[in-house]
This record gives C-alpha cells, sequence and structure tokens, in this order.
C-alpha cells in the first residue's frame, strides 16, 4: 500500500523457504516489501521479570527460570500441554489448553528440559498452584524476549520468531526506500512522523515508550499509519463524489401528478419526516446534477413508500426507475405492493430476478431494454451481463449495507449517470456514515407512521416452553399471525440447534396439529417462497416458521408476535429487524427471544438491551460498543476497503482530519494533489471508478 516501486520476493530473505513465504502470505505478505506492514498486534514490557513468589493472581507477568518439564496431559477427548518453570525461588505451571501438534513440536525443540525460557501472560491459581496460561515464550540465549517486546499476528507454521527474524531483515533491506506521500506540512500540523520512522519505531519501540499506548494503537507512529490510510480513503470518496457530479446529469421534469394521485388513494397521510425526505429528494431531481443521497430510518419508518414515489417522478418525466433489493422474497413482496400501486396509476412496472422462468426473464427484458418508461423491481440480476437500461433516471438500493460500493457503481453503470438513492433500515451514527456513506448526502427519517405501537420484548428461556406454546395459541385464537424464526434450515451433525424445517414438521404434528403452519426458508424456489408468504399474509396460514430470510422488509399488518429460537446466536441489529416484522399494524405487539441454556455473558447483554431500548439508533449505538464496526452489519461490506490499522469509532478525529485534509489538498490542486491520487488508486485497487491521476 504505502511501498515503492517494485516487489522483492520474500524467498531472497535468509531462512524463508517456498513453505514459510505461502505462510507469510496468509498474514498479507507477498513481498518483502510487505513485511514491514504486519504491524505487532500487542507489546509487552518484559524489562523486569518478577520473582514467582510475588507473583499476584488475575495480573499479567513477565517470568524468567528454567524449564523442569513439559509434558501433556489428556483427559477423555481434552488435553493439556504443561511445562513447569522454576526461577529457584518458586515454580510456576505453564498451561495450554489449546494446542495442536505443531504447537507442541515446537515447544518441545526450543525448551527442552534445563533450557531457559521467558514467559509472559496471565497468572491464575488452581488447586493452590500459581498457573500461567497460553504464555507467550522466549528464548533468552536469542538475545529475544526482553524489553519492551512486539508480539505478533501469527498463522499455523509460523513462530514469533521466525516473523520477527524475517521483518528485521526487511526492515535492512527497504524500508529507507519507502516514500512519503503524506505533505510535511500536514505531518507537523498533526504532529505526526515520517511514516519511515513511524514503522522503524512499531518494530522496535525506544526505551522509555508508553508500553500503554502502544497497546491502545495510540502511539504516534500507530496515528501516523491510521491517518496514511484515512487520507487515501476520503481522498477516494471525495474524488469519486466530485468526478460524479462533474458529469452531466439531468433533471426529473415531473408536474407530481402520480404522486398527488398516489397520495389521494393512501388511507393514511404521509408523516412529517417523509415529507422532509421527499423535499430533499426532488430537490436533488431536479438539478442537472446526478443525485448521490442515504436514506436511512428505522424498521417500519415507511422508507419504501417514499422510494416508490420518486420513482413515480422518473416515469412520469417518461424515463426509467429500479430498486434493487437483497432478497427475493422482499423482491416479490415490494414488486406484489407496487404492482398494484402501479396498476392503479396506469403505470408499467416489472420484476427480475435470478430464478425467474427463461419466458418471464425475456419478458421482463424486453419491457426494460425498449426504453419506455417503467418501475423495476429486482435483486442482483438487475446488474448482470445483458440487462441495459437505456432510459434509466433514477436507481434505489434498498438495505445498502447488504451490497457494497462495486454493486452500487454496477448499478450506476446501467443508465447514463442516473439519479441515486440508496436505503437502509440500518441507523449509523455520523462517524461510521463518513466512513460507509462519504460519497453520499444523507437524509434520516426518523418518525414512526401514526398508529404504531412499540413492540413489547421478553426473554423465555427453555423452561418456558409451555408459557411460548399458550402464547401462540392465544395470538392465533384472535385472529393475529405469528412468525417463528430459526438460524438454521436442517439440522446438521456439527450443530445442536433445532431447525426450521424440522421444527415446522414438529408444530404440525405434535404441537398444534390444529393450526395451518408454512414454513419458509431462503433454500426454497422462488415461486414456492412468494406462494408461502402470500398465503400467510393472506391467513391460509396461521403461523410461519422460517428462517432468517424473511429479516428484511417482509410486511405481514397482521402479524402480532415474533417468536426467535435460539435468539443469543443472533446479533443486536439482526434481532432488530426480526423484532420490526411484527408491530407493523394498529395492534400491541410482542418478541419473544428464546434463549439456549448455555448463553454467554455477551449474549445476555445483548437480550438485555433488547428488552430495554425499541429505537433502532440507540440499538445501533450499542450494536457499535458491542461488536465493533468490522461486523457491525452482521456482514462485512462487499466491495470495499479493509481498514487495516484505522477503527472507524476508536479513531473518528482521525477520520474528520483526514477529511478536512483531503478536502483542502483536492481544492489545492496541482503536482501534490496529483501524486496522491497515484496512491489513492493503488489504495482502492479499482474499486472504485476514480479518475486517472496521470
Amino acid at each position: 500500500m504505502e511501498t515503492g516501486s517494485g516487489k522483492t520476493p520474500l524467498l531472497t530473505l535468509k531462512g524463508v523457504g517456498d513453505k514459510v513465504s505461502k505462510k507469510f502470505a496468509n498474514l498479507g505478505a507477498g513481498s518483502v516489501e510487505d513485511l514491514p506492514f504486519i504491524i505487532p498486534r500487542a507489546y509487552q514490557d518484559r524489562s523486569h521479570p518478577q520473582p514467582i513468589p510475588t507473583l499476584v493472581p488475575g495480573a499479567t507477568y513477565t517470568v524468567r527460570g528454567q524449564v523442569m518439564s513439559l509434558y501433556e496431559k489428556r483427559y477423555q477427548r481434552r488435553g493439556t500441554l504443561e511445562i513447569m518453570v522454576s526461577d529457584g525461588k518458586g515454580v510456576l505451571l505453564l498451561k495450554w489448553f489449546r494446542y495442536n501438534r505443531w504447537l507442541k513440536k515446537n515447544l518441545e525443540d526450543n525448551f527442552p528440559a534445563g533450557s531457559e525460557v521467558i514467559a509472559t501472560g496471565r497468572v491464575d491459581t488452581f488447586a493452590g498452584q500459581l498457573q500461567m496460561y497460553h504464555p507467550e515464550m522466549a528464548n533468552p540465549g536469542d538475545g529475544e524476549g526482553q524489553g519492551i517486546v512486539p508480539i505478533y499476528p501469527l498463522t499455523e507454521g509460523l513462530t514469533q520468531r521466525a516473523v520477527k527474524r524475517a521483518v528485521e531483515q526487511s526492515l535492512d533491506m527497504v524500508v529507507d526506500h519507502f516514500q512519503e506521500f503524506i505533505p510535511r506540512n500536514v505531518l507537523d500540523e498533526l504532529s505526526l512522523p515520517d511514516l519511515v520512522t513511524s514503522i522503524r519505531s512499531l518494530h522496535n519501540p525506544p526505551a522509555g515508550t508508553d508500553v500503554e499506548a502502544l497497546n491502545r494503537g495510540d502511539s504516534p507512529w500507530h496515528r501516523r499509519l491510521k491517518f496514511g490510510e484515512l487520507l487515501l480513503f476520503q481522498l477516494g470518496l471525495l474524488q469519486h463524489r466530485r468526478s460524479v457530479r462533474q458529469v452531466p446529469g439531468f433533471s426529473v421534469e415531473s408536474e407530481g401528478e402520480l404522486e398527488n394521485k398516489l397520495r389521494d388513494s393512501l388511507p393514511f397521510t404521509l408523516t412529517g419526516g417523509q415529507d422532509q425526505v421527499l423535499k430533499e429528494i426532488r430537490d436533488d431531481l431536479s438539478r442537472g446534477v446526478p443525485m448521490q443521497r442515504l436514506l436511512q430510518g428505522d424498521v417500519g419508518s415507511g422508507k419504501t413508500l417514499v422510494a416508490f414515489i420518486c420513482m413515480l417522478h422518473a416515469v412520469e418525466s417518461g424515463r426509467q426507475a429500479a430498486l434493487m433489493v437483497p432478497t427475493e422474497v422482499l423482491a416479490e413482496q415490494h414488486f406484489s405492493n407496487m404492482s398494484q400501486w402501479a396498476e392503479e396509476l396506469g403505470i408499467a412496472s416489472v420484476l427480475l430476478t435470478g430464478s425467474m422462468g427463461s419466458k418471464e426473464k425475456k419478458k421482463a427484458l424486453d419491457i426494460i431494454t425498449s426504453g419506455r418508461p417503467v418501475a423495476v423491481v429486482g435483486t442482483h440480476a438487475l446488474i448482470q451481463e445483458g440487462v441495459d437500461f437505456p432510459s434509466l433516471a433514477l436507481v434505489v438500493v434498498d438495505e445498502q449495507h447488504r451490497f457494497g460500493v462495486v454493486q452500487r457503481l454496477a448499478l450506476r453503470k446501467k443508465g447514463e449517470s442516473p439519479h441515486f438513492l440508496v436505503m437502509t433500515a440500518t441507523p449509523i451514527p455520523r462517524s461510521l456514515t463518513m466512513v460507509l456513506y462519504g460519497d453520499l448526502d444523507v437524509s434520516t427519517l426518523d418518525e414512526m407512521p401514526p398508529g404504531r405501537k412499540p413492540v413489547q420484548t421478553i426473554i423465555f428461556n427453555e423452561s418456558d416452553r409451555a408459557r411460548l406454546h399458550l402464547a401462540i395459541a392465544r395470538e392465533v385464537k384472535d385472529s393475529n399471525r405469528v412468525f417463528i424464526v430459526y438460524p438454521l434450515v436442517e439440522e446438521t451433525e456439527k450443530s445442536e440447534l433445532s431447525a426450521a424445517s424440522e421444527m415446522a414438521d414438529r408444530y404440525r404434528k405434535e404441537i398444534f396439529p390444529n393450526l395451518k403452519i408454512g414454513l419458509l426458508t431462503g433454500r426454497m424456489p422462488a415461486n414456492e417462497k412468494e406462494r408461502v408468504m402470500n398465503d400467510f399474509r393472506n391467513g391460509r396460514y396461521q403461523v410461519l416458521v422460517a428462517t432468517t430470510v424473511i429479516e428484511v422488509g417482509v410486511d405481514v399488518p397482521d402479524a402480532t408476535l415474533m417468536v426467535v429460537e435460539h435468539a443469543d446466536r443472533f446479533g443486536l441489529f439482526q434481532l432488530h429487524q426480526l423484532r420490526g416484522r411484527v408491530g407493523r399494524g394498529t395492534r400491541p405487539s410482542r418478541c419473544i427471544l428464546v434463549a439456549t441454556e448455555s448463553v454467554t455473558p455477551e449474549a445476555k447483554e445483548r437480550l438485555a438491551v433488547m428488552t430495554r431500548l425499541t429505537s433502532g439508533f440507540e440499538i445501533a449505538q450499542e450494536d457499535l460498543k458491542m461488536r465493533g464496526p468490522g461486523d457491525f452489519f452482521g456482514v462485512r461490506q462487499a466491495g470495499f476497503p479493509d481498514f487495516r490499522y484505522a477503527h472507524p469509532i476508536r479513531d473518528r478525529s482521525l477520520f474528520a482530519s483526514a477529511r478536512d485534509t483531503g478536502e483542502r489538498l483536492l481544492d489545492k490542486g496541482g503536482n501534490e494533489a496529483q501524486n496522491l491520487l497515484k496512491s489513492v488508486e493503488e489504495f482502492w485497487s479499482g474499486k472504485l471508478e476514480l479518475p486517472s491521476s496521470g
């Protein structure tokens, strides 16, 4: 990412052969120039080994002593690997519960009885014996393991010693040739060291360095690497945003006749939030610059209706509009609703999904490729080869987090500079919005439609089965409908979780033989999924047993009870999405989270949050705190650069600085900006279509 030109094979390093070279590839190092960027994951100050008798359980220490014995104990299916160490004043047991043959052989070869060892780790007691679990090991005879010691990420087949030696060789060979791409005045302004100084100091911290700052990733050298990748990231988004806005667009000319007709036909009035967002979008559509806007709103806030009204303006202007959604179930539901509205308004609508039959697909493609005004709803099928929109005016992407930058751009290419609206039910804090959608303007729907009531959330355990079945029976008796969601489709040997298909049979045959129970899974054919959802929506099924295929967007107003089995296996926001499938009518609704017997403390905390909070914005904040931004959405951003050093929440001040700096540098222009953009292109590796910097 930040190296000069040319790549040196790892095989040129002493001690690195074909096998070891492949191991380093697992750490992201394919060349000698990549090795310096394998930054230590932690640091330990081993300057002052502690006498064993002074160790206090619950703290982390470094000890130096002699190996008395190394042995393996077996307990039925499990075993432990143990090394007894003495420093002449006391005895300490080093213990591994998780190990493989490679680790066992490595310890036997490097730490035989009588050898010296420096061990660092957390100390506890068991049966009166001081023990250190899974310690970091070093051989003092090699001159390693003393002072401030870097701890590197590993992969099977690589030891700390091997990584350290390879990195040290790379520092001598290539680091001084690395080019600093951040202007000197910017480094001085932010009190950041240069690139070469930062890399050398991270691998060999000077004596007296604040070890806690190193472990927080908050040293000046860490901040330089973080700022570097954030600046390249922000420059990419800013350059993309500017390039799109420089492309001549077109204004969507419509009198709003179709919107007014739709509003008049609705049995409710749009909320003030929907009106405000529609005004922002209409203003964008009327300009000669392609709209790039994110619409975020909580589950059930009415985003889909806003999207359809926007699509009506495109169709009324004589052009095409497309809505892309992540699942076929959601596509079919949106099309079911939109096609009814479209028919009443006298406009054409088309559905396009991957599993459609050849005749249906050809008919849909003929309409799309004809260029006639049409509202199109579809899945990833919309961005496949052979799908062309001759007059595409508006692109809407629903549940944007399930696609990513590359897919978003692929759909944009289907037309000539269409307006672009992405939607998400995942409320995103501003600091994270800058990361995920730095090239978009943001609108927020924070008002729920009138009559919606908060969904009461309750936690049940396995011992509450009788209460659960009674709750289901009562809802059905009152002519309401019930969702029961499982995380798996069918039982597997590797899991003890109950499966949706298996439990649907059990509910039909044993628990509720008098009820009509449907089954919906992602593996079912598209037409079967559509039939099941329609039957459930229309009351032919009273209970629907399903997988998380119903997580997003499914709208059944008469559904008043959501049961989530094995709820402790789900992420916070996934639970919130599932809960959002009920409470969409005016009747009181509940969500029962059924936890397994072996609930972890983290899972208990997640479930407790669900009973306490109903706002998606508040839940999003909790989700960020508990899981971090990498897995914030339950899935990682497809087509999105991974941050190697920066953390979107902890480093939000650096994000802001990087964005401000990027704006200034682009505004200034000149050779400095051109040179930076070359680094930007390398960082993004083609994931964004950036203008050539040459």
